[in-house]
């Protein structure tokens, strides 16, 4: 039996394992999607805030029909 492509193969593999680890400090990168995602979040904000406006307005509505 031929052990050349098992060797082969355990050869690559252990290569991409320890090339895939890197000693360098990896720099904390801003992230893609940071505008759109801060947009996101303070819509959510401005819904709550709107959907409160519109509890109190019902509330009193229904409170001033009594």
């Amino acid at each position: 039996m031929n052990r050349t492509p098992f060797y082969f193969t355990l050869l690559t593999a252990l290569g991409l394992v320890l090339g895939g680890c890197s000693s360098e400090d990896n720099e904390v990168t801003e992230h893609v999607w940071k505008d759109q995602v801060e947009a996101i979040d303070k819509a959510r904000e401005v819904e709550g805030m709107i959907q409160g406006a519109a509890r109190k307005q019902k509330k009193a509505a229904e409170d001033s029909s009594y």
